[in-house]
């Protein structure tokens, strides 16, 4: 099996973005689908915007360390989390991180993650490879494809799901649906106006949320059927660049009530991470820097937890408290 750079400096490595930028480089390069070369810069180009101070804040939970590359990671909650790597590498901890279950999910390299349970995990990145456990990542089941293999360009970075059979999956530019726990997909027509999916999320059954690399959102009640716009991060002009990694996370509770979560800055200055919230569908927006340096991130279901990958094996937890 190819690997990607030499092992130990894998293990060691702490060093913060943007050196992680220049070493992912050599981690792509294990991965069936390699993105263009600006997608290689992972972190967005953002026009930073002016924080609107919230009652809430983010507080740091914790900084946890795993022996692989990570490339996609996500906490339920402050035991359960759940990475994914380099050629289908695994990793599953109950116990906040003291301890670690490996596996290998049989894929190609991961980029979207979606921790539904302590049993129920979904995974996809490159070569169309969707895995799914319902063992709290003891074993992985093989889905059916997403997208077509001989034409698909970016890997999947964005997943919603309800439960271990209804839900969403993205790339850069395809959105697809299932109610079959992956047996099939429904693939739809992404809005006219949208050049790229940033993420996506599901609260309901065929209902939820879209958006865009250039900070659009777009609501649908038909599992991509038919869409809407909804908002916009006005003021704040979100630009994202292409990246394989999901630089932008998404919850709702409701048709109304939301968070998106962004990755900012460019491939030379990491900056901030914005927290952007919304109580009325996405029309008006108040936001927040989060106290975390800027690299790959992952909302929890209910939206009080964000995982953001701060080093090639390192990935930090905060919780958002009212």
């Amino acid at each position: 099996m190819q690997t990607c750079m030499n092992t130990k400096i894998m293990k060691t490595l702490k060093t913060p973005i943007p050196l992680w930028i220049f070493l992912t480089v050599f981690i792509l390069s294990s991965c069936s689908i390699k993105p263009a070369i600006n997608a290689l810069h992972m972190l967005p180009k953002v026009s930073a915007p002016t924080p609107t101070p919230q009652a809430a804040s983010w507080q740091e939970v914790g900084v946890y360390t795993e022996s692989h590359s990570i490339m996609t990671a996500g906490f339920l909650d402050a035991q359960h989390i759940a990475t994914g790597g380099v050629i289908g590498e695994m990793a599953y901890s109950s116990d906040g991180a003291a301890t670690w279950l490996k596996t290998d999910s049989a894929a190609d390299c991961r980029y979207g993650i979606e921790i539904v349970s302590p049993e129920v995990i979904w995974t996809c990145g490159g070569a169309t490879h969707v895995r799914k456990s319902v063992d709290g990542g003891k074993t992985w089941q093989v889905l059916a494809a997403f997208g077509n293999p001989r034409t698909i360009a970016n890997p999947c970075h964005s997943m919603s799901f309800l439960d271990e059979n209804i839900g969403w999956l993205a790339n850069s530019d395809l959105f697809g649906s299932t109610v079959d726990g992956g047996a099939t997909w429904v693939m739809r027509d992404l809005p006219e106006q949208v050049e790229k999916i940033a993420t996506i999320d599901t609260y309901l059954p065929g209902e939820g949320y879209l958006l865009d690399k250039n900070g659009g959102l777009y609501f649908t009640q038909d599992d991509g059927r038919h869409w809407r716009e909804a908002g916009h991060l006005q003021p704040y002009l979100i630009k994202m660049s292409p990246s394989a990694y999901q630089l932008a996370a998404m919850r709702f509770s409701d048709a109304e009530h939301g968070l998106v979560v962004v990755s900012s800055g460019n491939s030379t200055k990491a900056g901030p991470i914005m927290a952007f919230h919304t109580s009325d569908g996405g029309v008006t927006w108040a936001s927040e820097i989060v106290p975390v340096p800027t690299g790959p991130v992952y909302l929890s279901r209910e939206g009080n937890f964000l995982t953001v990958i701060s080093a090639v094996n390192q990935v930090t937890l905060l919780r958002y408290g009212e």
